[in-house]
């Protein structure tokens, strides 16, 4: 019989609010939430709550990739992020209908993918995001780095990720979960019934810090299941640093040169890039993974080069890194009301 996971949790593996709700409804930790298209409903839930301090997100119900999130210092924000998600078309082309709003968990966030076989959960990669400020944006990907269980901590979120898994019945197939781990323990962002994105320019650092993908592995839970079984249970060791970089450009206008790129090549960690934005193509401030102007993947034995040649390029994304014609006229920002 072909391996599924049933349509009973369809909707819950998609929708983030329902996710969120039956990950409580099973006991486990989750993040509190309100669903909601009418303001009135907003006011009063965020009045009971009454957060201390106020960090309030505000997110559409199904979208990805930092798509219009909104952390919300008072209750002016949370309207104004309200009005603009709320009957917005989002990044996936979908029409907003309603929006999230959510506690903020702080703390760091990491990315665990799992495959799955028949209930058995593999843990295949485990990632730790830099997310950072910027562009009066709050969540901005500038990259992530390949870990591995070697603490209490990370084996506790394996774990937990695992009781995630089993309440959404995920029993079979790639997953890609997002958790932010907080003072008081891991607790879910969100989790995708698929690989881990990105248009899988993570897949070099990860075949090299651990000598196999969540791609072979997904194969593997299909049609291989000795394989599948002599696959570790979670990575214990990594063989070869690495980080995914996400490009940030902090300028709007035309592109005229990129000549940091040339230096970025020369890095002994270098191993790829690719660049969305061309010169003589306009170029926007980034404020989510739609307005990255491209993507960089670094790998080395040494992590202490790999530490070095990232914190270069973010140096270069200051100064160097792009240059831009001085008197074209300027392209609109990304976000017009």
């Amino acid at each position: 019989a072909p391996r599924k996971n049933g349509m009973k949790f369809s909707f819950p593996r998609r929708n983030k609010y329902l996710m969120g709700e039956q990950v409580r409804d099973c006991g486990i930790r989750a993040v509190k939430q309100l669903r909601a298209t009418e303001w009135g409903a907003i006011a009063a839930f965020i009045r009971d709550w009454d957060p201390s301090p106020f960090k309030v997100i505000v997110k559409p119900i199904e979208s990805a990739g930092s798509d219009d999130v909104f952390l919300c210092e008072d209750i002016e924000q949370v309207q104004e992020a309200f009005v603009t998600v709320n009957g917005k078309v989002n990044g996936l082309g979908q029409v907003n209908e309603g929006v999230l709003v959510q506690e903020y968990l702080d703390g760091t966030e990491y990315v665990i993918d799992h495959v799955s076989r028949d209930g058995l959960h593999k843990c295949v990669a485990l990632w730790e995001y830099d997310k950072r400020p910027v562009n009066g944006a709050p969540f901005v990907y500038y990259g992530m780095r390949p870990r591995c269980a070697d603490s209490d901590e990370v084996h506790g979120m394996i774990e937990y990720a695992r009781q995630v898994l089993d309440a959404l019945e995920i029993r079979n197939g790639p997953s890609h979960m997002e958790i932010k781990l907080t003072a008081t323990g891991p607790c879910l962002v969100e989790v995708g019934s698929r690989c881990h994105g990105g248009e899988g320019t993570w897949l070099p650092i990860a075949e090299r810090a651990y000598k196999y993908t969540m791609v072979d592995v997904t194969l593997d839970s299909y049609i291989d299941a000795d394989a599948f079984e002599r696959a570790p249970d979670r990575p214990l060791s990594i063989a070869q640093d690495g980080r995914e970089v996400d490009l940030v450009s902090h300028y709007c206008g035309v592109l005229e040169s990129m000549p940091g790129v040339d230096e970025i090549r020369s890095f002994e960690s270098f191993f790829r890039c690719e660049m969305v934005v061309q010169p003589g193509a306009s170029i926007m401030k980034t404020i989510d993974c739609f307005s990255r102007p491209g993507s960089v993947q670094l790998t080395h034995e040494d992590p202490s080069v790999v530490a070095r040649d990232y914190e270069r390029i973010r140096e270069l994304e200051q100064e160097g890194l792009f240059i831009l014609k001085e008197d074209a006229a300027l392209p609109l920002p990304p976000r017009v009301a």
